[in-house]
């Protein structure tokens, strides 16, 4: 098949074929963006002088390098919603599929047509990652005050970066659209998915057992020899085993829902086990943010029990802890907007069902009902495990540091006692948050939820 007739067959139709490529080239942009402004801020001070306006998170050689990896991690949730968005309208696009294997096409060249269309789309994102890093450079470089500054203005050097980064992003989509449709079977009589592999696979398992004990050894080096450079390393192994672990947590709480009384929770459990994919990546980009602000947490209540004044260092942590918090506000706002873009591409995927729950006399208000509990399933449990973990991380380390990082810092059982009461802080108000932002996400639906159950869609195959 020619690269122009893929092109033909992958232009995108209206509808959800023009909702997917705008949020796959949206997300594409922004973390094409903030990997242009990682590689800027890692290059910094290896050509030309260094901006003294900029903040000393940047000027310092050793902070600089934690805020190279905060914008590196930003882009994991923006990534996941690129993966979720390639499987919106999934199955309108599988029976397109299926006519052009009906047609004669053979499943490598359906491949290369899904793969078309999925590097279209990332490769629009990355050419509009040019204005979008520029906009992050007015509101990081321009808007804060000198001494503050988180970018240094643009140079030459960016446009090469931006170039490979485009590159990369456009063959990272083809071949992300190729994995994702490589899901599908089709046959004569329309379009089937592989049924969800039960037990714990191989490809899971090993990645399980590397990201656990990459972790516990880093983390442990990390404590007692101080070796802070092996922290991306752990943090890295501490995704793969979130990603790992995330849809059987999924599943966990979609049985636990299913296993209650009341037909919301059977509706709302029986799902969630159903597809617990889409939902466990959400899951483990709020596990993440979640062990992040336990982090967090623990670190500002070791600061403010100061017994001693810090002088004028107080603000210093306290600006770095803030960004560090927005940072995390952000990355949990772009998965709580990817399990949004999931339950809403369901309702259109379960039109029929739902229409024929409410030919048979259930309100819409229930069915509302049965999203929230979607989502809060999902995003909750998620979040509070990702607190307590990080908030039980710091304590240990604080005590292995003993006295290396400022604050009250104990041996043994006590640090775990002084971090009980800031993480569970930090719990409740995650959980609360979450529970608004489930509650806000349930609303957002209602219009398509409202759709779906149109007596209509009861002619929907």
């Amino acid at each position: 098949m020619r690269l122009t007739t893929a092109a033909l067959l992958a232009r995108p139709a209206a509808g959800a074929g023009t909702r997917r490529f705008v949020l796959v080239a949206g997300a594409t942009a922004g973390a094409a963006a903030l990997l242009i402004a990682a590689g800027r801020l890692s290059m910094l001070g290896h050509r030309g002088p260094v901006d003294t306006r900029l903040a000393p998170y940047v000027l310092e050689g050793g902070l600089r390098a934690g805020t190279v990896l905060g914008a590196v991690l930003l882009t994991v949730p923006l990534l996941a919603l690129v993966v979720q968005a390639l499987r919106v309208g999934s199955l309108a696009r599988d029976r397109r599929m299926a006519g052009l294997r009906l047609a004669g096409a053979i499943p490598r060249e359906v491949r290369a047509v899904a793969a078309v269309e999925a590097g279209g789309a990332a490769g629009a994102g990355a050419i509009m990652a040019a204005p979008a890093y520029l906009i992050l450079w007015v509101l990081l470089g321009v808007l804060p005050p000198a001494g503050s500054k988180l970018l240094p203005a643009p140079t030459p050097a960016d446009l090469l970066l931006w170039l490979v980064v485009a590159v990369a992003a456009a063959l990272s989509g083809a071949l992300a659209g190729a994995v994702v449709h490589s899901r599908a079977l089709v046959d004569p009589l329309g379009v089937r998915r592989r049924a969800a592999v039960q037990g714990l696979r191989p490809a899971v398992l090993g990645r399980v057992v590397v990201g656990t004990v990459v972790s516990a050894v880093g983390l442990g080096y990390v404590g007692v020899r101080n070796g802070f450079t092996v922290l991306p390393i752990v943090l890295l192994a501490a995704l793969v085993l979130a990603f790992a672990l995330a849809p059987w947590l999924v599943v966990a709480a979609g049985r636990r829902l299913a296993a209650g009384s009341g037909a919301q929770r059977l509706l709302a459990g029986r799902r969630l086990a159903a597809d617990p994919s889409s939902a466990g990546r959400v899951a483990a980009v709020l596990v993440v943010c979640g062990s992040a602000l336990g982090v967090e947490a623990v670190l500002i209540d070791n600061l403010l029990s100061v017994p001693y004044g810090l002088g004028g260092t107080l603000g210093f942590y306290f600006t770095g802890y803030g960004l560090a918090a927005v940072g995390v506000l952000v990355a949990a706002a772009v998965a709580v907007l990817t399990l949004l873009v999931g339950t809403g591409d369901h309702l259109l995927d379960a039109r029929r069902p739902l229409a024929s729950l409410a030919a048979l006399g259930v309100e819409e208000s229930t069915l509302a009902q049965v999203l929230r509990r979607q989502v809060t399933a999902v995003a909750i449990p998620a979040v509070v495990c990702g607190v307590v973990i990080g908030g039980l991380t710091a304590a240990v380390l604080a005590g292995w540091n003993d006295g290396a990082t400022p604050g009250r810092v104990r041996a043994g059982g006590h640090a775990l006692v002084a971090a009980a009461l800031p993480t569970a802080a930090a719990a409740v108000l995650a959980a609360a948050a979450m529970w608004l932002a489930a509650r806000f996400a349930a609303r957002l639906l209602r219009p398509r939820l409202r759709e779906a159950i149109d007596p209509e869609n009861l002619r929907v195959a």
